[in-house]
């Protein structure tokens, strides 16, 4: 199946990030203050917000694309360097005030998350420097992800833009930004999410979309189909969770690569859970190593 995805192209649209993380052991409380002293012993940095998203794909074995937006300072080229590091394709614009960064504190063997401190600005980005990118490339997307964590990239002149691509558009949502969403193949919120979302649109039911794949962490995924109004639930594993950060863009990442193979929505949101499971177990905003999804997939198919 490896072979499938080599010539897939998938473009990730949406808000990206840089995760840095400081890790420390801990071993007594300041003398200024009741807070613990943390003693860093490593840094490093990874891909985060639709960055997440783009990591996970790219891992499967498919081409990635990246639309998203920087600031012009460290944190923008750090992000340019790490988009370079796994091949993926940069299409990134200086329009930001300055780039999203998430910092968290992590302390002892335990891998506990002490504090999390962010830098970000959400200015909604000139629509006009995307929609120019897009125009100046020819490639044929296989499909495209939304990937909006509500910083400013997606507006309503983007996503029309993306419409005219002919391609089907999955979103990892932001409730605030659901009436942006109108006529795509498919979103896939969580519960707080949905629950958000259902409140926005009472009493209209969300129905612009062909799916709605939601997740229910433990509880597994119910996926929608609003064509003939079905539903399909899909249990999870059980398993012990240390992280939850990234689970949704892993999700939304395999539904994207499954589905550029030509998989059906539930048997993609099968495999999907799968991983999902996986990577809440690592450390981190992880993704799915190519060989584990792989696995997965196969087993998936051989009814394992």
């Amino acid at each position: 199946m490896d072979k499938e995805l080599k010539d897939k192209n998938i473009l990730v649209v949406g808000d990206i990030m840089l995760d840095h993380y400081v890790m420390g052991e801990v071993e007594r409380i300041s003398p200024e203050a009741p807070v613990p002293i943390v003693h860093v012993y490593n840094e490093y940095s990874t891909l985060g917000g639709c960055g997440n998203t783009v990591r996970n794909i790219r891992e499967t074995g498919a081409n990635v694309y990246c639309l998203a937006s920087v600031g012009n300072d460290e944190y923008g080229r750090e992000i340019m360097t790490l988009l370079d590091n796994i091949g993926a394709v940069q299409m990134l614009v200086l329009e930001s005030k300055r780039t999203t960064v998430k910092e968290r504190v992590i302390a002892s063997e335990r891998k506990i998350q002490m504090i999390r401190i962010d830098r970000e600005t959400t200015t909604q980005i000139n629509h006009k420097f995307p929609i120019d990118y897009l125009r100046e490339t020819d490639v044929e997307y296989d499909i495209i992800v939304i990937s909006d964590y509500a910083k400013g990239m997606i507006t309503k002149e983007l996503m029309d833009h993306l419409h005219t691509l002919n391609v089907p558009i999955i979103v990892d949502p932001k409730p605030q930004n659901f009436k942006l969403y109108s006529n795509v193949f498919m979103i896939t919120p969580n519960e707080k999410e949905w629950h958000e979302i259902v409140k926005l649109t009472f009493p209209n039911p969300p129905n612009s979309m062909d799916y709605i794949l939601l997740t229910e962490g433990k509880e597994g995924m119910t996926l929608m189909d609003n064509r003939d109004k079905s539903y399909t639930k899909i249990e999870s594993t059980p398993v012990d969770v240390y992280n939850v950060s990234g689970a949704g863009d892993t999700v939304v990442s395999i539904m994207a690569v499954c589905l550029s193979m030509g998989w059906n929505p539930i048997d993609a949101a099968h495999v999907a859970n799968r991983c999902a499971a996986y990577v809440v177990t690592q450390v981190g905003t992880s993704v799915v190593p190519k060989d584990k999804f792989w696995e997965m997939a196969t087993n998936y198919k051989a009814g394992l």
